[in-house]
C-alpha cells in the first residue's frame, strides 16, 4: 500500500530500478519509459519483477540472462549485508568502549583461540580456521578476544556468493574479516581461488578480478589485498579436498573440541546464582540419563531462560526443562529411534541407514556417520581411524557411568 511506502523511498526504489535497468540492456536504456512502468505502491522487488516482465516482452533482455543473474544476487547481497552494518554500529560502538570479563576457570579451555586470535590481532598471522561443535563457545571467545584487542573486523554470516565474494574483500580491504557459519565459501571453487590469493603466504596478495561482470565494472581489474581473515565453521563437506587443503595451508587451523567432563566444567563455572546452579545440574543429569539430551552452551542458556519464564508464569520448571529437552533435532531423533542409547559397531549403523532408505549407498553413510560423530550427534568410543569402533548418542565414559 502506498501509505506504507514514504516518498523519499519511492524515490530510493526508483533509483535502484534506474540502475538495474541501465546494467540490464545498457545500450536500450534511454529508449525504456521506466517512469511510466513504475509503480509506486509497489516495494522495489514487485515492481522489479514486473519491470522484468515487460522487458521480456519488448525483446530488450539478452539472451543469455546468467551473469546479469548472478550480479543481480551480488548486488542484493551488498544491500543485505550493508543494512546488517548499520542494524550493528550501535552493538559494534559499545563493543568498542567494553572489555569482556576474564574467567580463569573458563578461559583456560579457550586457550587455542585466543592465541590464534591474537596472532591475527598482531599482525604475525592472516588466516586461521576454528572448526568445532556447535554450542561449544568458539563464536563467542572469538568475538571476546578480538574486542579486547580492539580489532577493526567485520562479522560475516549466513550466505556470501562467488560474485560478492570479490567486491567484498575489496571494500573492507585492511579489516579482519570473520566470516562465521559461511561454509559455502570452503566449497565453491571459485571463491576458494580467489581466497587462496587473497591468503598467500607472500607478504604481496594480489587478488584479480578474473571473469569480466558488469555488476564489478566499478572495481579494479586487481588489487593488494591486506584483510586478515577468520573462518569459523561447524562442518564443511567440500569436493575440491585438494585445493581447500592448499587454503588452509596458508594459515592456522585449530580443530576445537571439548570432552563431556570439560563441558560440565565450562557450564557450571557460567552458572553463577543458585537457580542457575539448579538448572545446570539438572541438565547434565537428563544428559547422563538420555542421549536424546543434547549437551552443550546452546542448551544451558535456553533451559536457564526456561526457568525464568516458568517462574514467572508460575509453572514447574523442571517439567517445563524436560519438555523443551525433549524436542530434539531431526538428526537426534532419527538416530535414536534407530540405536537408542546402545552402542552399536559402525557398520551396523550403516546396514540401518541404508535398510531404512535413509542413505542409498555405503559411502554415503560413511559420510553421514563421519559429520554426526563431528558435530556431536553422535560419539565414537574407538580410535579416531578405527573403521568399525562403537558409537553411540551417548560418550563413553556417561555410559559406563550409567552401567
Amino acid at each position: 500500500m502506498s501509505s506504507t511506502i514514504t516518498k523519499e523511498q519511492q524515490e530510493t526504489d526508483f533509483k535502484r530500478l534506474q540502475t538495474w535497468v541501465k546494467k540490464m540492456i545498457p545500450n536500450d536504456w534511454d529508449k525504456f519509459d521506466l517512469r511510466g512502468h513504475y509503480d509506486s505502491t509497489l516495494k522495489y522487488g514487485e515492481n522489479k519483477d514486473i519491470i522484468r516482465e515487460k522487458l521480456e516482452v519488448l525483446q530488450l533482455l539478452p539472451k543469455d540472462l546468467k551473469a546479469e543473474v548472478e550480479e543481480m544476487k551480488a548486488e542484493e547481497e551488498k544491500q543485505i549485508i550493508i543494512e546488517k552494518a548499520k542494524a550493528e554500529e550501535e552493538v559494534l560502538e559499545y563493543n568498542k568502549k567494553i572489555s569482556y570479563e576474564a574467567n580463569q576457570d573458563i578461559d583456560q579451555y579457550y586457550a587455542p583461540i585466543y592465541a590464534s586470535i591474537n596472532k591475527i590481532c598482531k599482525g604475525y598471522s592472516h588466516l586461521t580456521f576454528i572448526r568445532g561443535g556447535p554450542g561449544s563457545g568458539k563464536s563467542f571467545n572469538i568475538r571476546k578476544a578480538l574486542v579486547n584487542a580492539r580489532e577493526d573486523y567485520l562479522e560475516v554470516s549466513g550466505e556470501v556468493s562467488e560474485a560478492y565474494l570479490y567486491r567484498l574483500l575489496y571494500e573492507n580491504n585492511g579489516k579482519t574479516i570473520w566470516f562465521k557459519d559461511v561454509a559455502n565459501l570452503l566449497v565453491g571453487l571459485k571463491s576458494i581461488n580467489i581466497l587462496k590469493a587473497a591468503t598467500e603466504s607472500e607478504e604481496a596478495r594480489i587478488v584479480t578480478k578474473n571473469n569480466y561482470s558488469k555488476a564489478q565494472a566499478d572495481l579494479p581489474d586487481r588489487f593488494l589485498c591486506k584483510c586478515k581473515f577468520i573462518f569459523d565453521y561447524n562442518h564443511v563437506q567440500n569436493n575440491f579436498r585438494d585445493d581447500f587443503e592448499a587454503l588452509v595451508s596458508r594459515g592456522d587451523f585449530i580443530e576445537f573440541a571439548l570432552s563431556t567432563k570439560e563441558m560440565h566444567t565450562i557450564m557450571r563455572a557460567i552458572a553463577k546464582t543458585v537457580e542457575e546452579q539448579a538448572v545446570t545440574e539438572f541438565i547434565i543429569d537428563e544428559f547422563k540419563g538420555s542421549g536424546l539430551v543434547r549437551l552443550n552452551l546452546r542448551t544451558q542458556w535456553k533451559a536457564i531462560n526456561t526457568y525464568r519464564w516458568a517462574k514467572d508464569i508460575g509453572s514447574n520448571w523442571q517439567t517445563e526443562i524436560k519438555n523443551e529437552l525433549s524436542r530434539v533435532s531431526r538428526i537426534r531423533a532419527l538416530l535414536y529411534g534407530l540405536i537408542g542409547n546402545e552402542a552399536v559397531r559402525k557398520v551396523e549403523l550403516k546396514k540401518l541407514l541404508i535398510k531404512y532408505d535413509i542413505v542409498k549407498s555405503i559411502s554415503s553413510a560413511e559420510q553421514h556417520i563421519q559429520k554426526w560423530i563431528f558435530i556431536d550427534e553422535l560419539f565414537d568410543w574407538g580410535e579416531r581411524d578405527d573403521r568399525n569402533s562403537f558409537i553411540s548418542l551417548l560418550p563413553k565414559e556417561v555410559a559406563v557411568q550409567n552401567g
